[in-house]
């Protein structure tokens, strides 16, 4: 009897350590014996540490610092972009970022772009730091393959992007298919201001999950405003859509812990020709301020929608 109680209580003490080990929540989070996140293992936040109790932004995520001795420097001009450091090449104005690091990204073209296409287990900062950005041809900024991407808003900065009327280089999947176009993850954050306009197609969009941290965005679009295939997080910032569609945007359905858009702070304008939030699975609306002029639905969701009182007028 001593024998089986001791075994007994040493399969239960195993159970509990494991546990307090396991990932829970979605993404991977893995919490320890209290309950407090630690890190995230999944979603392609590559192992990253968490500071955010809620489990759904890294220190990636969060990050807005830079050092700007070490970062990589990128000037765009009307006939060509310099770069100074390693990671980055010029043709004459198109610039291609091809390894992980910090980019600070200033200057005025009207007809340049931004390639960003790095191995899927790397990360990349570029900091918009005075960057007026018009690409002739197709989307400004493409992320062509990046773990995920994080765009820093200088303080104190007025950036723009702008698109073509015509993508000359789409691929077989239509991408890029938004002036600022993500393959991958891409993390919004800072204090300064981002103006986007697409003149025929989506104004921000990623494949993968879309964070809004911080910052003043403007998106003036003839698509959708803002969409993240696998979720939109909009965490804090004053952002303001008018586009002839779907003003926020989740569209994916096949897997079942995406297809979301979880708003829980921010001060959020949005004048849309269809829908203001659309997603297929969730819409979560926790705090923040939106005012909303739908051309279709307010909000249009097949799952479950849950808005906090007072939030949206």
């Amino acid at each position: 009897m001593k024998r089986i109680f001791f075994t007994a209580a040493a399969v239960l003490l195993c159970a509990a350590m494991l546990a307090s080990c396991t990932p829970s929540g979605a993404g991977g989070v893995t919490t320890d014996e209290n309950g407090n996140v630690i890190s995230n293992n999944g979603g392609g936040g590559g192992g990253e540490q968490l500071t955010d109790p809620t489990g759904r932004y890294t220190n990636f995520d969060l990050r807005s610092t830079y050092d700007a001795a070490e970062a990589v420097k990128i000037t765009f001009s009307e006939t060509a972009a310099t770069v100074e450091g390693k990671g980055a090449d010029a043709d004459g104005t198109t610039v291609s970022i091809t390894r992980d690091g910090t980019y600070i990204l200033t200057g005025s073209c009207s007809d340049g772009r931004i390639i960003v296409e790095v191995p899927t287990t790397d990360k990349v900062q570029l900091v918009f730091a005075g960057l007026k950005l018009t690409c002739k041809t197709s989307a400004a900024v493409w992320i062509k393959s990046c773990d995920k991407t994080s765009i820093t808003l200088a303080d104190g900065t007025v950036n723009s992007l702008s698109d073509a009327a015509a993508y000359t280089d789409a691929n077989a999947d239509g991408e890029p298919n938004a002036c600022l176009f993500s393959k991958d993850d891409l993390t919004i954050n800072g204090t300064g201001t981002l103006e986007v306009t697409s003149v025929v197609n989506n104004g921000i969009t990623t494949k993968d999950d879309l964070k809004i941290v911080s910052g003043t965005i403007k998106v003036t679009a003839q698509n959708h405003g803002i969409r993240g295939n696998d979720s939109v997080t909009i965490r804090d910032g004053n952002i303001t859509i008018v586009c002839k569609n779907d003003g926020i945007k989740s569209s994916q359905e096949e897997k079942a812990d995406k297809g979301y858009i979880y708003i829980e702070g921010g001060t959020i304008s949005i004048d849309s020709g269809d829908d203001c939030l659309q997603a297929p699975r969730e819409i979560t609306v926790t705090g923040g301020s939106l005012t909303t002029k739908p051309g279709g639905k307010q909000t249009n969701c097949d799952g479950t929608v849950t808005i906090a009182d007072g939030v949206i007028k």
